[in-house]
């Protein structure tokens, strides 16, 4: 059995370079799982973006494009996106075999299916609404796990806003 992680990241929504620090200057934050193996490495990404109706890709990838009609739109991927960085601020959700990490990916796939076929509008500005912070909270609300604070944690709009109602979540949880 190999242990893998699911671990909470923020992505800077803005960054600004600052030459006399060690840093760059990091505002607003987009929230995703990512899933880490045992020795670290990159197995998937859970993200909530905007897409255009029925999932499909817009112009900006993963952005808004104001006042057209976008979704927010659960997507996965098996590979490395540009979201992660390891430096990025990010803290465990939980960690287990592959048994439990299947678990609970099962579950966030049942999120996936529930929220892309409501295609719920995705609102501009993105700080207001539906957007990709109140994905991640349904979608570790879905899965069981409860949402941590991470050291140097950015300010993520609607990070407690659900998607789903209280008995899909709870049917959604009960997903063995």
């Amino acid at each position: 059995m190999t242990p893998r992680r699911l671990v909470k990241v923020q992505t800077p929504a803005l960054r600004w370079p600052r030459r006399d620090q060690a840093r760059d200057l990091w505002f607003g934050a987009h929230n995703f799982v990512a899933v880490i193996s045992s020795h670290g490495a990159l197995l998937q990404e859970l993200h909530g973006i905007a897409r255009g109706p029925g999932g499909t890709p817009l112009r900006i990838y993963g952005g808004v494009l104001p006042f057209r009609r976008e979704v927010i739109w659960g997507e996965r991927f098996d590979h490395w996106t540009g979201f992660y960085d390891p430096a990025f601020p990010q803290a465990d959700l939980g960690a287990g075999d592959d048994a439990d990490v299947e678990r609970c990916l099962r579950r966030a796939e049942a999120v996936r299916a529930e929220v892309n076929a409501r295609e719920i509008a995705y609102p501009w500005p993105a700080a207001f609404g539906a957007n990709s912070n109140a994905y991640y909270a349904t979608l570790i609300a879905g899965m069981g796990l409860a949402d941590v604070c991470v050291e140097g944690q950015l300010w993520a709009p609607s990070s407690h806003r659900l998607l789903l109602d209280g008995p899909t979540l709870a049917r959604i949880q009960a997903l063995a």
